[in-house]
């Protein structure tokens, strides 16, 4: 039966290919940028630098996005550090390819590539290439093809930093049939919390091949991914230094216009301080849409870009205008280090239904967090950084006015919330190391591959 599945799997993914195949072609014509990424994950054996590094006995990590890839930046460190070990970095998204080439540009036993789709040809030609001993996912990405190539090879699969969603839950339970054979092809699954654990195990991963590990976001490391922050802080707090900052981070559409809007409403009700605000949209493909809508409503609005060149020489905090003066995070990256200049954080992705994003990042800077509802990604955390104090969740426009205010101007509530999110960061640091003290018993029980 289990064959027969796949093979129907299969037939399923050659009946997508033909539009797959015409999508390559358009973005061809087109000069579309999305054909690199889009050409290498279909034939990754095209993809030449790939081609030129490639060797036998690696370790292959996937991470998503940008987010997974920087949870994975100390891990990888202390991987390399561990094995000595070349290592496979897979990404999806191109911003996450962009910050991994510059990340490890200089990284020779590190290569950098597009995760290939889940066509058969295509996970047979990638593992042609690195021939890799260890299959690391970041977080949860389930693919039914690789999985099974990799276990027919008696390449281990692993999932780290593990949980999954409801709706991907409750898909996998719906399409039990087949995917308890995906799963069943995993080798260690080392999960956020219990309540990933119990998923995981529902979903037919074996009891003793499933631990709870934390969560290795908490394991940010700012020196390794972010290349002089400190030195690009002060120059900012420099520029300045005569308001109060407030940084929004990965924001979608509907919230520029949400977080501005309450700090107009701050100007007029606490008139002592200018305030800036730091926006940093979480796709790159916004920031002209972005930087448009506040230019065209007259909002006094500087690029972080040209903040950072040598030429530029304005003195910011004593222009005219806007009493609230915005400034467009263009930069990838960047955003952790308006996080450690900024007086209070508000993560998107949360007044809008996209999930939320890393509420982690402002608390390691020791900096309030504000979110909204939506925070399916980050339920777990969210509900301890509430419980601490460390942050507050809001449901509305005036709920996040309120908590901007109180975290702005009530010193009291702003050093509260600062120690009980650097306390909550130091309590769960550690999952990095414990990954790699579960992954090192694999590698060092790996049997010599066969190669079908």
């Amino acid at each position: 039966m289990e064959k027969v599945l796949f093979a129907f799997y299969n037939i399923l993914l050659l009946l997508l290919f033909p539009f797959f195949f015409i999508a390559l072609i358009i973005f061809s014509l087109t000069k579309n940028k999305k054909i690199e990424g889009f050409f290498y994950k279909l034939f990754p054996f095209a993809f030449k630098p790939l081609k030129d590094s490639a060797s036998e006995g690696g370790i292959w990590i996937h991470a998503v996005s940008l987010g997974e890839l920087r949870a994975s930046v100390n891990f990888i460190d202390l991987l390399k550090n561990k094995t000595g070990k070349k290592i496979y970095l897979s990404v999806t998204t191109k911003t996450a390819y962009d910050f991994a080439k510059n990340l490890y540009r200089n990284s020779g036993d590190i290569s950098i590539f597009y995760f290939p789709y889940d066509f058969y040809f295509s996970v047979k030609s990638i593992l042609r290439l690195i021939k890799p001993l260890l299959f690391i996912a970041v977080e949860t990405e389930i693919w039914p093809n690789l999985f099974n190539v990799l276990s027919r090879r008696n390449i281990p699969v692993a999932v780290i930093n593990a949980r999954i969603s409801d709706k991907s839950y409750k898909n996998y339970l719906n399409f039990s049939f087949f995917f308890r054979y995906v799963f069943d092809k995993i080798d260690i699954v080392l999960c956020l919390s219990e309540t990933y654990r119990k998923k995981f195990l529902r979903l037919g991963i074996k009891k003793e091949n499933v631990h709870i590990t934390g969560n290795m976001k908490f394991d940010l490391n700012i020196g390794l991914i972010t290349e002089g922050i400190e030195e690009k802080s002060n120059k900012l707090k420099r520029i300045f230094n005569s308001g109060k900052i407030i940084a929004a981070g990965s924001t979608h559409e509907g919230e520029e216009n949400l977080i501005f809007d309450a700090a107009i409403e701050l100007n007029k009700n606490f008139k002592k301080d200018k305030l800036f605000l730091f926006i940093a949209p979480r796709h790159p493909e916004r920031f002209g849409e972005v930087y448009n809508f506040f230019e065209k409503r007259g909002i006094e609005i500087y690029k972080l870009s040209s903040i950072y060149s040598p030429d530029f020489k304005l003195d910011i905090s004593k222009q005219g205008g806007s009493e609230t003066t915005v400034i467009l995070v263009d930069i990838i990256g960047e955003l952790l280090t308006v996080y450690n200049i900024c007086s209070v954080a508000f993560v998107g992705g949360s007044m809008v239904d996209a999930g939320g994003h890393n509420l982690m990042e402002p608390l390691i800077f020791g900096k309030p967090v504000i979110f909204g509802r939506y925070i399916q990604n980050f339920s777990e955390i969210a509900g301890e950084i509430i419980k601490i104090g460390a942050g507050r969740l809001v449901g509305s426009p005036r709920e996040l006015y309120g908590a901007l205010a109180e975290y702005l101007y009530n010193e009291k509530a702003s050093e509260a919330a600062s120690k009980s999110g650097l306390a909550l960061i130091s309590q769960n640091k550690g999952s990095s190391l414990q990954n790699l003290n579960f992954l090192s018993v694999i590698l060092s029980a790996k049997k010599k591959l066969t190669i079908l």
